[in-house]
Parts: structure tokens; C-alpha cells; sequence
């Protein structure tokens, strides 16, 4: 019983080892199509200051809509 607990316990551990690779192969396909981001603490700071000057010209625009 023992041998047969040992060698089930075996087949699962080759399977999950099988189902990990499928999961890591398809990880780097998926890093390899993805773009790469260089966000640095200054290109950060400059895409905030980028989106608060985006969302002021938007908050205007409504400022001035008739009512």
C-alpha cells in the first residue's frame, strides 16, 4: 500500500511539474509581447505631472461649456 501511496504521489508531483512548465513557457510568451517600461522615479514623476496638466485642461474645457 505503502509502494502504491509513494509512486501516486510520484505521478501527481511529474504532473504539476509538467503543468508549471506549460505555465512558464506561456509567461515569457507573454513577457516577450509585452512592451518594456523603463519608469524610473523621474519618468514617474514626469507622467504624473503630465496627467495632472491633461486633467486641468479638461476640468477648463468644462468651465467654459454653456449651460
Amino acid at each position: 500500500m505503502a509502494r502504491l501511496a509513494q509512486e501516486a504521489m510520484e505521478l501527481a508531483a511529474t504532473g504539476q511539474k509538467a503543468a508549471l512548465s506549460v505555465l512558464l513557457a506561456e509567461m515569457r510568451a507573454l513577457a516577450a509581447l509585452l512592451p518594456v517600461s523603463e519608469t524610473g522615479p523621474e519618468s514617474a514623476a514626469e507622467e504624473a505631472e503630465r496627467r495632472r496638466l491633461h486633467e486641468a485642461e479638461v476640468e477648463a474645457g468644462f468651465d467654459n461649456m454653456p449651460v
